[in-house]
């Protein structure tokens, strides 16, 4: 069974190598949410791995060159969980601008799968990268 620290790894890996291998790290009725994303039209909550995996390849298939780069990760003790800090960079395929982002990721595990994960991002950055 893998941990939240397995499981996050794998997110970053497998988002961009294998999406099918990244929807099976989630659990069916997951929940992901981006506490800031109304501010840049970003939907959230998302419940169910259907709508989670809907938006993030939405986003994928917006953005080309997309790079992570992980700089922190911490443990929650007494939890299956972590956060993790870590930038994000691609190019935007509608407007060709750079999207240049830096996250704070906060990830809950349970029986070996992602039930819980929730980024924090700048808004304002989102907007003007993807916006004409």
């Amino acid at each position: 069974m893998r941990t939240a620290v397995e499981l996050l790894d794998g997110h970053f890996r497998e988002m961009k190598a294998d999406f099918a291998a990244w929807c099976a790290l989630y659990a069916d009725d997951a929940v992901m949410e981006y506490p800031y994303g109304s501010y840049a039209g970003v939907a959230s909550p998302l419940t169910g791995i259907a709508a989670i995996s809907k938006s993030v390849k939405g986003f994928l298939d917006a953005v080309q060159d997309f790079h992570v780069k992980v700089s922190k990760v911490s443990r929650v003790e007494g939890e299956d969980a972590v956060f993790a800090e870590f930038s994000a960079e691609a190019t935007v395929i509608a407007t060709g601008r750079r999207y240049q982002q830096d996250y704070i990721l906060y990830l809950r595990a349970d029986a070996g799968k992602i039930v819980l994960l929730r980024e924090y991002f700048d808004a304002p950055r989102v907007v003007a990268a993807f916006q004409p």
